[in-house]
């Protein structure tokens, strides 16, 4: 089942939620919604879902146009961050609630609702759950009931708030890893928001950048994450380091910082920029010559794993920076607290702070 979002907006009062939206979700394929909070993630998600109406624009799945349907005839799951499970339900009764309120004509018989909540309980790892309540459950096996609950109905299309926001990073991992693979199973059609950009490149197909109710980018993981359209997304994903600077003439000065920038060789007049490179980006060296470096003292080590994580305040600026090593080149190098060091930057992302966001 496709999603297509054409033209939507939506309006609370003065503040506008969205803005002119239009989003293609192919079939079978898992989407997220990433973005700060008050972005408009949840509510386009809802838009989808029915939960509210949008005030203009379309809603079509698979080229049906469901933009005045209602909840119950939009055929989705729902599955809701903080579990939604009825407490005085066995995890049975909650899973088998949706297809017992169907009206009698399309209801199943009890012996097919038995066998398919035992299909479900079984799917999302919860042989022998059946008896238990949902105080009795952690959270990690709550959210995963929640998502049988919602698959029981056999929805065309699945969408997930923020499912795995209440839960500790260790259980948010292993689930994130195990919908991934639920998902490449059933090959539901997907939407999911989420504001960690971590899970949203470790579980999504493709990822929609939300800022001010606005698309900023579309694409792959990769595509958004190495090739990030505008200096807003290249600065919410991932950790970065911020630099300001000047540039005239196809190069760039950033304190004593100065380096070739040709794709803006035929830029006449000189303007402002932000840069950002990762801080695995950093190159750090006990010498270094020319003006592709700068010097910056050590004032922080976490050498834990295979990889240093060092902060340094440049010489020249005062700004704190932060890097990573390597933990051979760590050792190789040998640094301190308190050392200086010559810092290179590679893969330097420069945007005009004119069209900066």
């Amino acid at each position: 089942m496709s999603i297509e979002l054409a033209g939507i907006h939506k309006q609370f009062g003065s503040f506008a939620a969205l803005k002119n939206i239009n989003l293609t979700v192919p079939t079978g394929e898992l989407v997220a919604l990433l973005g700060p909070s008050g972005s408009g993630k949840t509510t386009l998600l809802r838009i989808i879902a029915g939960l509210e109406q949008a005030d203009q624009g379309s809603i079509l799945f698979h080229g049906q146009d469901t933009s005045h349907y209602e909840v119950q005839q939009r055929q989705v799951g729902f599955v809701f961050q903080h579990y939604a499970l009825f407490r005085h339900m066995t995890v049975f009764e909650n899973v088998a609630f949706g297809l017992n309120v169907r009206p009698k004509n399309l209801r199943p018989s009890a012996k097919v609702i038995e066998e398919k909540v035992h299909q479900l309980l079984s799917l999302v790892r919860l042989d022998g759950f059946a008896g238990r309540y949902p105080s009795q459950l952690s959270g990690g096996q709550r959210q995963r009931v929640a998502l049988a609950r919602a698959l029981a109905v056999e929805p065309q299309v699945l969408l997930l708030d923020e499912p795995f926001g209440a839960l500790d990073a260790k259980v948010r991992k292993e689930l994130r890893r195990w919908l991934r693979q639920l998902h490449d199973e059933l090959h539901i059609t997907s939407v999911f928001v989420t504001h960690d950009q971590e899970e949203a490149l470790d579980v999504a197909d493709r990822i929609v950048i939300l800022n001010q109710g606005q698309i900023e980018q579309m694409g792959t993981p990769e595509e958004v994450y190495e090739q990030p359209k505008n200096a807003f997304v290249y600065n919410f994903l991932g950790n970065v380091n911020l630099f300001r600077g000047r540039i005239q003439q196809g190069r760039v000065r950033i304190g004593s910082l100065e380096i070739e920038a040709p794709e803006y060789a035929h830029h006449d007049d000189s303007g402002s920029i932000i840069s950002y490179v990762r801080p695995y980006n950093l190159e750090i060296e006990r010498s270094g010559h020319g003006q592709e470096y700068f010097r910056a003292k050590i004032v922080h080590i976490r050498a834990v794993g295979p990889t240093a994580f060092l902060e340094l305040k440049r010489e020249d600026t005062a700004e704190l920076i932060e890097a990573e090593l390597l933990k051979e080149r760590y050792r190789e190098l040998n640094l301190k607290i308190g050392e200086t060091v010559f810092v290179k930057p590679k893969d330097l992302k420069i945007f005009l702070e004119d069209y900066c966001i």
